[in-house]
């Protein structure tokens, strides 16, 4: 069956993604000149913040749903075909705790991915185990949360703790010529994640290396003056500095810094990694660098045609999360392929959706690679980004 454009249907305003609600949106597979199909067809819940704070992050997830669903919604004739009911979280906790609860009693949902946010995720993930849902965040990243929902929780990002280490090694190899002895951890205390990097992981790892901590200051998602932070940070007069949050404080933050004078190496967690910290943030960003599971610079066929379509779009440099999200999606498909997942039998297209991401082993996607899942954990290689002349790019 050949596969054209998706269709886009949306309460409020159709295929204006732009707009501020987009919620709930269903993409389907437009086939208008093949009959209706013999199976019934799957549907997978789709959780993204498309609007809120960190909308970014959802506004390119949702270009790669666009171009997921142009190329993927067949699933080969197994079953009808593949709909996409994606939904806005706001990266909200209760929206996304009663946007999973719907989806699991949908009553034709076979697996939900999502919702994106540590924070989210964290608590959504035990509702999965109680509905038996499985629940597949794309770009949630604190360590724990996926495995302490066994089995039916998974994550298809990297831990931070797996990204940071080969980060913290090139970072500090980068500086070596005029060494960083000592840094101030920067961190958003109101994030999951980005705290938990930035109040443990981080300083656990600079431990490690030999690097001290002169002090951890916090912020929130959503402050717009960092004065006094930086303030507290330039007396104490580090070697580094160390960044744990979302892209647009982090580069309000650092653009503040460098008009106090404060001129240190920086590095960062993964919540930076979209086009609007580099944006935003202008020359105060350059030479920051951070990890990441996927770099538009990767050279592979399939990483360089994806990347190159997705810019034609956006006009921007596709972030992480986008990449994750879309791979995520891929991996599922496989699944509901391999599986013989039909949509006519929920409890047992779930589990058959459970027992796949639990036994994944060197999954190829098109944009990560090779993916093997650890108890709930996706475990492949980093890399490594650096901001050089306005975008990100692939330290070697």
């Amino acid at each position: 069956m050949a596969v054209g454009r998706a269709h886009v249907s949306c309460r409020a305003v159709g295929r204006n993604w732009l707009m501020a609600r987009l919620f709930p949106l269903v993409i389907a597979l437009a086939a208008p000149f093949t009959p209706a199909a013999a199976f019934a067809d799957v549907t997978l819940g789709v959780l993204i913040p498309l609007t809120g704070p960190g909308s970014g992050y959802g506004q390119q997830m949702r270009t790669a749903i666009e171009i997921f669903s142009e190329k993927y919604l067949d699933l080969g004739g197994k079953a009808g075909k593949l709909k996409l009911d994606v939904q806005d979280t706001r990266g909200n906790v209760p929206e996304a705790i009663n946007l999973t609860r719907k989806l699991i009693d949908s009553g034709n949902v076979v697996a939900i991915v999502g919702p994106q946010y540590s924070s989210e995720a964290e608590v959504v993930f035990p509702l999965g185990v109680t509905g038996k849902m499985p629940i597949i965040t794309a770009m949630a990243a604190k360590p724990g949360i996926a495995s302490a929902n066994q089995p039916w929780a998974f994550r298809f990002s990297l831990t931070s703790e797996k990204g940071y280490g080969p980060l913290l090694d090139a970072w500090l190899k980068k500086n070596s010529s005029t060494p960083v002895k000592n840094v101030v951890v920067f961190f958003d205390a109101k994030d999951a994640v980005s705290s938990f990097d930035g109040n443990t992981l981080f300083p656990n790892l600079l431990k490690e290396r030999g690097v001290e901590v002169l002090e951890k200051i916090t912020f929130q998602n959503g402050d717009m003056d960092f004065s006094a932070q930086v303030t507290r940070a330039k007396g104490r007069s580090p070697d580094g500095v160390v960044f744990a949050g979302f892209y647009n404080e982090g580069a309000q933050l650092l653009k503040e810094a460098r008009k106090q004078g404060m001129n240190q190496p920086a590095v960062a967690n993964v919540g930076i990694n979209h086009p609007r910290f580099i944006q935003a943030g202008g020359s105060a960003v350059e030479g920051v660098m951070s990890a990441s599971d996927f770099s538009s610079e990767n050279p592979a066929p399939a990483v360089v045609e994806w990347s190159a379509e997705f810019q034609k779009r956006r006009n921007e440099q596709p972030g992480n999360g986008a990449a994750l999200l879309y791979d995520t999606l891929f991996a599922t498909r496989d699944c509901i392929i391999k599986q013989g997942i039909t949509g006519e039998d929920l409890a047992t297209d779930r589990e058959k959706m459970r027992d796949c991401w639990l036994t994944m082993k060197n999954l190829q996607t098109p944009l990560m690679g090779s993916t093997t899942m650890v108890n709930g954990d996706a475990v492949r290689l980093p890399a490594v980004l650096q901001v050089k002349d306005g975008r990100f790019t692939l330290v070697k």
